[in-house]
């Protein structure tokens, strides 16, 4: 999987609104959902759904873009625990949104947490 060149440009306008947490169901079966809101003022909303307890919860914070160096997306860049990851926007379309978390490279058995992709809600 490539990840963005310079010569790729990333259009942040897109990233704007909900976007669901999506694989091919064949190779990997998520048991709940995660949903992230985009509001366009670095701020996201995340309702988690976990199927096997058949609990909610809501999460909300801050999101930081790096599109001229980096090409990142880091969520929660003050804190210093797991909700403080960065990723690399490998992909943004009005559609369709892929991350690889920094420091590590694409496989199949990563997807969920180093390889997160995703389909535009709304």
């Amino acid at each position: 999987m490539a990840g963005l060149c310079e010569c790729e440009k990333i259009d942040v306008n897109k990233l704007e609104g909900s976007w669901s947490e999506h694989y091919d169901p064949t190779v990997f079966a998520m048991d709940g959902s995660v949903e992230y809101t985009f509001d366009g003022s670095n701020h996201y909303q995340m309702p988690v759904y976990d199927a096997l307890s058949g609990e909610s919860h809501d999460y909300s914070g801050i999101y930081a873009i790096d599109l001229i160096n980096k090409g990142t997306i880091t969520i929660n860049p003050q804190m210093s625990d797991y909700s403080g990851v960065t990723y690399t926007l490998v992909k943004l379309t009005s559609k369709e949104m892929v991350w690889q978390k920094e420091g590590t490279t694409y496989s199949v058995g990563t997807w969920g947490s180093d390889y997160r992709h995703f389909v535009r809600v709304k």
